[in-house]
């Protein structure tokens, strides 16, 4: 659902800069860029019986995720938002996959998931999808009504497909209909065949329930390829003034499970992120260790010609490379002149960690995604506004991307994609394109799925595009 966070095509010209730390790695390219969430709409008639249907706009897509099947790098599966209102979310969440290393592209459903898949639910949010080790691909997501006073009451859910993602099992419950439920995410175990981990965190908006909170990040699993999930159980519980948000497990070559995510502790006035580990295949958790940590930000990022608020969701990234190093990124913008995506680097298993900003970033960054390809070179994704320019009646952002062949010492940057409106995306409210984008590792190269409003959307507000980036040889 939306989150407000408590922290804070067609590309004329692709072109590659050099950053400021002198890189070896030779230059990466846009090898592919094309929509993928391009045609007739799935839902026509909306879905009849849906709360609000009518107010949920064909054509606007949002919020993408994206994985490789690591056995099969030819397969790639995304997931985005369908149809999304400002206030009462998406119609339902789509899913593309390519069996050809993303020549081509076939959209599928998730039956039962909403009203407009045969189900009972108003709504699906926050999709998510990971292939694990044995080519099983898994959905994860929210799906729920948003009809119940306060809050909507938001089910955690999750599919799997046997298929390379073209055909989905009706949704299995992992956590039911509870207000507050919120970010998750689900990974495949790179090793275990038929095992599957999904986490979420629960908290009410801020803005609207003061503290005193009782939030939480909570665990389940599936050993049988994600037909059956285990009880929830409890990976971190803040203080009274905290929230934890955006949890993601990350597996360790040893297969140690970590969780790692963001925190905002009104108490101590900083965002945080946390690593909480598990060696028993999540079965029990660690206390949550100190990754890093800035002050909160004050307040919100506003465009200064519009006024209105810029996107800002504040979800960290993390990936386990090959080698086992852990890499974290997050967004670290305080104006819109005034940008950074920071990093975190641990090379002992997320115990210790050192940390760095990528350079080359000046103007309001947002949405950082971090993968590593299955030869250990780091890339990062994200928007940023630098080529904005005033009085165009644009605020015009560009997709980037950065990759490291030496882990992270040095980087270079390619321009994907844009300018794009964000003006003609979605609402502030959601980000204008969602609160994440996606970006995962192939053999060498990389995959990434994002949005982008016009002038590259053909069909409605928004389109989402795939991007296929590799060496420039």
């Amino acid at each position: 659902m939306r989150v407000r966070s408590f922290l804070a095509v067609g590309s004329a010209l692709l072109l590659t800069a050099v950053l400021p730390v002198v890189a070896s790695a030779g230059p990466f390219k846009v090898k592919r860029l094309q929509a993928i969430s391009a045609g007739p709409s799935l839902f026509p008639a909306g879905c009849p019986g849906a709360f609000h249907d009518a107010e949920k706009p064909t054509g606007l897509e949002i919020e993408t995720a994206i994985t490789v099947n690591p056995a099969n790098p030819r397969t790639i599966v995304a997931t985005w938002k369908q149809d999304v209102s400002a206030a009462f979310n998406a119609r339902d969440d789509l899913v593309a996959s390519s069996l050809d290393g993303g020549k081509t592209w076939q959209r599928s459903t998730i039956p039962g998931l909403t009203r407009c898949t045969g189900g009972t639910s108003d709504t699906a949010s926050d999709p998510w999808v990971s292939a694990g080790g044995d080519g099983t691909v898994y959905f994860g997501g929210q799906s729920g009504l948003t009809s119940t006073d306060p809050f909507p009451l938001i089910a955690i859910v999750a599919s799997h497909s046997g298929d390379g993602g073209r055909h989905w099992a009706a949704p299995a419950t992992v956590a039911p209909r509870l207000a507050g439920n919120e970010t998750p995410a689900v990974t495949g175990s790179p090793t275990l065949a038929g095992h599957a981990y999904m986490v979420w965190a629960n908290f009410l908006p801020p803005q609207t329930v003061p503290p005193p909170w009782a939030n939480t990040v909570s665990f389940s699993r599936t050993t049988d390829g994600g037909i059956t999930w285990s009880p929830p159980v409890l990976v971190d519980q803040p203080g009274p003034f905290a929230i934890d948000l955006a949890p993601r497990i990350r597996v360790l070559p040893n297969g140690t499970l970590l969780a790692i995510f963001a925190r905002g502790d009104g108490e101590t006035g900083l965002a945080e992120l946390r690593v909480a580990r598990s060696l028993d295949d999540g079965q029990t958790w660690q206390p949550a260790a100190l990754a890093g940590a800035f002050p909160l930000p004050t307040g919100e990022v506003h465009d200064p010609e519009t006024g209105e608020q810029l996107p800002q969701p504040g979800y960290p990234s993390s990936v386990v490379a090959p080698d086992g190093t852990v890499y974290i990124a997050y967004e670290h913008s305080t104006a819109p002149d005034a940008g950074a995506i920071g990093l975190l680097r641990s090379s002992d298993g997320g115990v210790t960690w050192s940390s760095s900003t990528l350079p080359g970033v000046s103007a309001f960054a947002w949405e950082p995604v971090i993968a590593v390809d299955q030869h250990g070179t780091v890339g990062v994704i994200w928007y940023d506004i630098r080529n904005d320019r005033p009085g165009d009646g644009m605020t015009s952002a560009d997709v980037w991307f950065a990759h490291s062949e030496d882990r992270g010492a040095s980087w270079r940057q390619t321009h994907v994609a844009g300018p794009t409106d964000i003006r003609t995306g979605a609402p502030p409210a959601q980000n204008r394109f969602g609160e994440y984008q996606g970006l995962a590792g192939l053999r060498k190269g990389f995959a990434a799925a994002f949005g982008l409003g016009a002038p590259q959307a053909q069909d409605g507000q928004t389109d989402i595009f795939f991007a296929r980036i590799g060496p420039g040889d």
